[in-house]
């Protein structure tokens, strides 16, 4: 694959938006984050050059149906806007066949299909091959590493801990499980299904990177904390924390 023309290719499909928009940008960023943490997490994981480039690749356009979705509805939320965002860009890359303009080669088609449409869902579907399975993990953690980057520097009103949590997203959360989005019924709510993206991250190396980046701590220190909920959240910083050391930790003593 030639990246230099798929970010080339990339560029000239983001034309068609607005480009001065601060929400479009943050996206652009995103995606540009997302490509540049996959290279690193790539090279650790020992691939060869010709899955990096895949890696990159999938970074970079693994949110591409997000720029639709703003453009429909003037917000990021696939649950208000009943949008899947991840299902949007798989229908402009293989139903309208938009993939050819990026000239990837047709071989790796099923793989940017599966990992792109996977990259956003409460659980990876069943039944991929070993390599769309491996590509669909890949492309949650480096995505998830960037999103506390992203949460951390745009934060929404929602992003406030305010509420008392709700009994199953607090369940969820202590179980170490991604939070369902219908159980999400207030601001606080939300803030934990965000914090609870760390227990969904599938490679060892991806906890290190998480740590390094400093990404999830930025997230943590930037949320609203009203004092009536204060110990809560205190109590699910420790839990998070917790987990991110004792996996990098049980790793690093085997």
């Amino acid at each position: 694959m030639n990246y230099s023309l798929i970010v080339k290719r990339f560029e000239e499909y983001l034309e068609k938006f607005n480009k001065k928009d601060p929400k479009i940008v943050m996206k652009i960023n995103h995606s540009y984050h997302v490509a540049e943490l996959a290279k690193i997490l790539g090279k650790r994981l020992e691939l060869k050059e010709s899955e990096i480039e895949i890696v990159k690749t999938l970074g970079l356009l693994h949110d591409i149906g997000r720029f639709v979705q703003y453009e429909k509805v003037g917000y990021y939320n696939d649950a208000l806007s009943k949008i899947d965002h991840g299902q949007l860009a798989i229908d402009y890359l293989f139903q309208e066949n938009h993939i050819q303009d990026f000239c990837i080669p047709e071989n790796y088609y099923k793989i940017f299909e599966k990992a792109i449409f996977n990259h956003n869902k409460l659980t990876i579907e069943e039944n991929l091959t070993e390599e769309e399975l491996f590509f669909s993990r890949f492309l949650r953690d480096v995505d998830k590493i960037d999103i506390f980057r992203q949460l951390g520097v745009f934060l929404e009103e929602s992003d406030c801990f305010s509420e008392v949590v709700s009994k199953k997203v607090l369940k969820e959360f202590y179980e170490h499980h991604l939070v369902d989005a219908k159980n999400i019924k207030n601001k606080s709510d939300i803030v934990v299904a965000q914090i609870a993206y760390v227990f969904d991250i599938q490679f060892h190396e991806s906890y290190e990177l998480l740590k390094e980046t400093d990404n999830l701590e930025l997230y943590l220190s930037a949320i609203e904390v009203k004092k009536e909920v204060e110990e809560e959240y205190e109590k699910i910083k420790k839990e998070v924390r917790n987990y991110l050391e004792e996996r990098i930790s049980e790793w690093n003593v085997r």
